[in-house]
C-alpha cells in the first residue's frame, strides 16, 4: 500500500480534499467556490497577468498581477500558490484572485519506526523532488493496525548519509506530502538499529542472461524453469556494461519487491558454469509451427516457439524451443523446415528442441519472396546496406540476420534475402534470413545463348479465349486486336497469332522491367497459369518468346463473396484496403465444391483471370472465414444512416462497398465510414439509402477504418399492392435497379387476400436460392379511414348543431374480416338524404 492514515502526523490535509474531476462551466459553481482556497501551480506568466491551473480539479484560471500578495518578480512558472475563484463582471469567465505562495510540500510532526526494503541508489533533489516525473528508488516500511505500507525515498532523505543503510534496517521518519500530486514519502531518516538481512529472506541461485534490453534484462534460473528480472545496476560498478549480454553465466541473490522476485548482487560465472540440459546427438528435421514471440505476454514465458517433427516410430509429435535454442539470431517463420537436436531439462524432465538451424529446402517449398542484391555499405558493428538488383532500393541489414557464420561480408557480395517490414524502424523494409552467393550468379550466363530468370504472369494465354464459364464471343477478336498491336516487337507471322493465343510475363532483368510473350504449348510442369503466378521461364539470346515455363508459385486470392445472383456475383478482394477495391466477377461453375453451400460472405480463395479488362475468378474454394485478423473491432457502439448501400446495378456492374455516415447524440451527421457485405450481420436483409442502423467501427492493419457489425433499427418496410398474379405479385417499392419487389402469397400472414392499392407491411431480404430482393411476412395495414367521397360530402352538408344531427356511417365498403360475403347487419328502409338522430 502507498496510502498514510491522516492519524500519523498532526497536520491537516484535508483542505485540499480530492473532489470529482470536471469543470466549473456556470457562475453559480464559482460563486459557490470562491470563499473555498483553492490549490494550483503556476502554469503561465505574461507581461500583467498569467494563468494558474488547480491541482484537484480539472480547472486552468487566468489572473492579474495585482492579484498575487507577493513579490510577483520572485513567482516563477512551477510555484504552488493558494487562490480564490470568482467571475469576471465584463468577460463572465472564471478568475483567481488573493494568490499567496505556499510549500509544495507537508512534514508531519510524528517520527515513525519502520524498516529498509529497498536501498536507495539515486540523489534526491533539493529534497523535495521538484520534478513531477521523478520518482526515488528507495522503499521504507512500517505496519500500522495490521496494515503495511511502503513510503518512497532518496539519499538526501537520510539525516546522515554518510551512514550505510541496508536491507532490514530499522529507522525513524516523518511523513511527508507532495500538495501537487498527493504522494507521500519518507523524509529526516535516522538509523536506529542495523540488523543483517536474514538468511531465510535471501536465495543464492545460478542462471544465463536470456534477454538484455537498454539497462535491463532476464536470467534464465537454473534452479526453476522460468525467468526473473535484474537491473544493470546489481552487478556493482566495478563490471563493463558491454560484458553484460545473453548468454552470459552469472550467480545471484533473489529478493521480492512488489510481491515480484528479482535478481541482486549478481556476479558474472566463468562459461560452461550454467548447466540445464541433457542433448541427445540425433539429428531431426520439423517445421515450425509458432516461431517465436518477440514480446512474451509474461516475463516466465521463454519456450513461445512451438516445431512438428516425425519421432523414431514415425509418429507426428511437437515440441518447444525458446530464444537460446536457436544456432544463430536470424528470424524463423511458420512453416519452415529446420534440424535440430533434442534437450532434456534436468530441473524437470522437460524436452524441448534445440540448436535448430535452416534448412535450405524450405525456400523451394515456402512461397516466400527471396530478393537478390549487393553489398554497398558495411559497419563493423551492426551490419550495413543492400542495394537490391530488381528495384535499385536500397535496404539495410544487420549481421545478427546471416543465416551462417563461417563467412565474412564485404561490400560487392552477391546477398540473397527476405524483406520485413519493423515497427521499430519506421515500417521501413530490412533484410532477414540472409545467404552469401556466388558471385557467377548475379547473372547466369549473361553473354551466353540462354538466360533463366524468374516472373510474374500479367495475362496467361487463356484469357482471350471463350470457355465454358459464361465468356463473351467478342473476346477473341479483342485478344487478335491485341496481338496485332503487338506484333512489331514479334517475329511470328499473322496467322500463327490468329491460332494461338499468347500470355504476357513481366519481370526484372539487370534492373530493367520488361514484358515478354508466351505460348500455352511452353508450359512444362501444368496445364493452366492464372494472372499473378510466379513462373521461371528461359530467355534465349535475340528471342521475342519465353520458353520451357515452369510453375514456380500459385498466386491465391482470398475475398468474400459481396453479390450472388442467379449463378452470377461479385468477390470483394483481400487487399487490407477499403477504398478503390475492384470487384472480381464469378460464376457459380467456378467453384470446385458444392455450390449450394456458398452465402453472402462467405470467405473464398480463387486464382484470377482477366478477360477483356474485366478481373474474373476461377478454382473458386470455400475457405475457412479469417476476417477477424485484418481488423480490430472498437466497442463504441455508433447509429448512422446508410448513404450508399451494397448493390447489384446490372450484371456487369455492382458496389460491393457501401458508405455508413455517423449520426453524434444530436442527430447531426458526422464523418462518413465504408462498408462491404461481411460487416452487416444480417446478411441476407437489404439496406436502402437513408436507413437508419447501428454500427462499430473496425480498424484495419493498415490503420484504415470501416463500418462493422451493422443491424438495421427497423427491417419493417412499406409498400403498397402493385399487382396481383395468382400466387405472386409485386409491391410498389424502389429496391436496387428496380422500382418494385416480388412477393409469393405463401408469405402473406393471416391470410388475407391482398388487392392491388393495399397497404402492407413486410421484411425485404434477398431470396435464398436466386439471389433476388424479395418481401416475406406481408401484413396489412387495417384502413379504417372514410373513403374520400364521403368526406367530400360531409365538408358541403350544413349540419344543424341545435338538433345536434350528423351523418353516421354504418358500415364500411368491405367486410373487415375480407372473407364472409354479403351484409350481415339488418338493412332499414329510410328515405334517401334523412339524417339519422345521433343516440345520446
Amino acid at each position: 500500500m502507498t496510502s498514510v492514515p491522516t492519524e500519523l502526523y498532526n497536520q491537516n490535509y484535508s483542505q485540499f480534499s480530492s473532489t470529482p474531476m470536471k469543470n466549473l462551466d456556470n457562475t453559480e459553481e464559482i460563486i459557490s467556490n470562491k470563499s473555498q482556497r483553492e490549490l494550483g501551480i503556476i502554469e503561465k506568466l505574461c507581461s500583467t497577468y498569467g494563468f494558474v491551473y488547480c491541482c484537484h480539479r480539472d480547472g486552468r484560471y487566468f489572473f492579474h498581477f495585482s492579484e498575487y500578495k507577493n513579490d510577483i518578480q520572485q513567482a516563477k512558472i512551477g510555484d504552488v500558490v493558494e487562490f480564490e475563484t470568482t467571475i469576471d463582471k465584463r468577460k463572465q469567465k472564471p478568475v483567481a484572485i488573493n494568490i499567496i505562495p505556499v510549500s509544495s510540500e507537508i512534514i508531519g510532526e510524528n517520527r515513525v519506526e519502520g524498516t529498509i526494503a529497498v536501498v536507495a541508489r539515486q540523489q534526491s533533489q533539493n529534497n523535495g523532488f521538484d520534478q513531477l516525473s521523478f520518482m526515488p528508488d528507495g522503499k521504507v516500511t512500517y505496519v500500522k493496525k495490521g496494515e503495511t505500507y511502503f513510503l518512497p525515498y532518496g539519499i538526501a532523505d537520510l539525516q546522515d548519509p554518510s551512514i550505510s543503510i541496508e536491507f532490514g534496517d530499522q529507522v525513524t521518519f516523518n511523513v511527508g506530502q507532495d500538495r501537487r500530486t498527493n504522494q507521500f514519502f519518507a523524509r529526516n531518516i535516522a538509523l536506529i538499529k542495523n540488523v543483517n538481512s536474514p538468511v531465510s529472506t535471501v536465495k543464492r541461485s545460478r542462471g544465463v542472461i536470456s534477454t538484455m534490453k537498454d539497462s535491463f534484462g532476464f536470467i534464465e534460473r537454473e534452479d526453476a524453469l522460468k525467468e526473473i528480472f535484474f537491473h544493470i545496476t546489481e552487478f556493482g560498478p566495478n563490471v563493463a556494461t558491454n560484458t553484460i549480454q545473453p548468454g552470459v553465466e552469472v550467480e545471484f541473490d533473489i529478493q521480492d519487491r512488489h510481491n515480484k522476485e528479482v535478481a541482486i548482487n549478481i556476479v558474472i560465472l566463468p562459461k560452461g558454469t550454467v548447466q540445464f540440459d541433457e542433448i541427445d546427438k540425433i539429428l531431426y528435421i520439423g517445421r515450425i509451427l509458432q516461431p517465436l514471440q518477440i514480446k512474451p505476454k509474461k516475463s516466465n514465458e521463454i519456450l513461445t516457439g512451438r516445431l512438428l517433427y516425425d519421432t523414431l516410430d514415425n509418429k507426428m509429435s511437437e515440441l518447444s524451443f525458446g530464444e537460446r535454442d536457436r544456432c544463430g539470431l536470424y528470424t524463423l517463420l511458420e512453416n519452415d523446415i529446420v534440424q535440430f537436436v533434442i534437450a532434456k531439462d534436468k530441473r524437470d524432465g522437460m524436452m524441448r528442441a534445440t540448436q535448430i538451424s535452416l534448412l535450405d529446402q524450405s525456400f523451394l517449398k515456402s512461397k516466400e519472396q527471396r530478393e537478390m542484391g549487393t553489398v554497398i555499405k558495411l559497419d563493423s558493428t551492426t551490419g550495413g546496406q543492400i542495394k537490391c538488383l530488381s528495384s535499385d532500393q536500397i535496404i539495410p541489414f544487420r549481421f545478427t540476420e546471416v543465416m551462417k557464420d563461417n563467412f565474412q561480408i564485404s561490400e560487392g557480395d552477391l546477398l540473397e534475402f527476405s524483406l520485413a517490414i519493423s515497427a521499430n524502424n519506421g515500417d521501413l523494409p530490412h533484410a532477414i534470413r540472409i545467404k552469401l552467393l556466388p558471385k557467377d550468379n548475379l547473372l547466369t550466363m549473361i553473354n551466353g545463348r540462354e538466360l533463366r530468370l524468374t516472373g510474374i504472369i500479367e495475362r496467361d494465354p487463356q484469357d482471350g479465349r471463350t470457355e465454358r464459364n459464361n465468356r463473351g464471343n467478342d473476346v477473341q477478336s479483342t485478344n487478335e486486336n491485341k496481338i496485332q498491336q503487338t506484333h512489331s516487337n514479334d517475329s511470328i507471322s499473322n496467322s500463327t497469332n490468329r491460332q494461338q493465343d499468347f500470355g504476357i510475363i513481366r519481370y526484372i532483368c539487370d534492373g530493367i522491367e520488361s514484358t515478354i510473350q508466351f505460348l500455352s504449348t511452353n508450359i512444362s510442369n501444368t496445364s493452366t497459369l492464372y494472372c499473378g503466378d510466379k513462373v521461371e521461364f528461359t530467355l534465349a539470346t535475340g528471342s521475342k518468346l519465353a520458353t520451357n515455363v515452369t510453375l514456380i508459385e500459385r498466386n491465391r486470392i482470398h475475398g468474400w463473396i459481396a453479390i450472388i445472383r442467379e449463378g452470377k456475383g461479385f468477390i470483394e478482394q483481400n487487399n487490407n484496403t477499403t477504398n478503390n477495391i475492384e470487384p472480381v466477377a464469378f460464376t457459380t461453375n467456378s467453384f470446385t465444391n458444392d455450390t449450394t453451400l456458398i452465402d453472402l460472405g462467405d470467405e473464398v480463395e480463387f486464382s484470377l483471370r482477366k478477360i477483356s479488362g474485366r478481373l474474373t475468378a476461377e478454382n473458386i474454394v470455400k475457405v475457412p472465414t479469417t476476417i477477424h485478423n485484418f481488423y480490430s473491432v472498437l466497442p463504441t457502439i455508433h447509429r448512422g444512416r446508410v448513404v450508399s448501400p451494397v448493390r447489384m446495378i446490372t450484371n456487369d456492374e455492382c458496389e460491393i462497398l457501401g458508405r455508413i455516415q455517423k449520426l453524434n447524440d444530436d442527430g447531426i451527421p458526422c464523418e462518413c465510414y465504408t462498408y462491404s457485405i461481411t460487416g452487416v450481420k444480417n446478411k441476407r436483409v437489404i439496406l436502402l439509402p437513408n436507413d437508419s442502423v447501428t454500427f462499430s467501427v473496425a480498424v484495419g492493419l493498415d490503420y484504415s477504418t470501416r463500418a462493422v457489425n451493422i443491424v438495421l433499427d427497423n427491417e419493417i418496410r412499406k409498400g403498397k399492392i402493385d399487382t396481383v398474379k395468382g400466387q405472386f405479385g409485386f409491391i410498389d417499392f424502389a429496391c436496387e435497379e428496380n422500382k418494385k419487389i416480388f412477393f409469393h402469397n405463401s408469405e402473406i400472414d393471416g391470410g388475407f387476400e391482398l388487392r392491388p392499392g393495399d397497404e402492407v407491411e413486410f421484411y425485404a431480404q434477398y431470396n435464398l436460392k436466386s439471389g433476388k430482393p424479395c418481401a416475406s411476412k406481408l401484413r396489412r395495414v387495417n384502413n379504417l379511414q372514410r373513403p374520400d367521397r364521403l368526406i367530400t360530402k360531409l365538408k358541403s352538408i350544413n349540419l344543424d348543431e341545435t338538433k345536434r344531427q350528423k351523418l353516421i356511417i354504418v358500415r364500411q365498403p368491405r367486410n373487415a374480416d375480407e372473407k364472409s360475403k354479403g351484409f350481415t347487419s339488418i338493412r332499414i328502409e329510410r328515405a334517401p338524404g334523412v339524417l339519422i338522430k345521433s343516440q345520446q
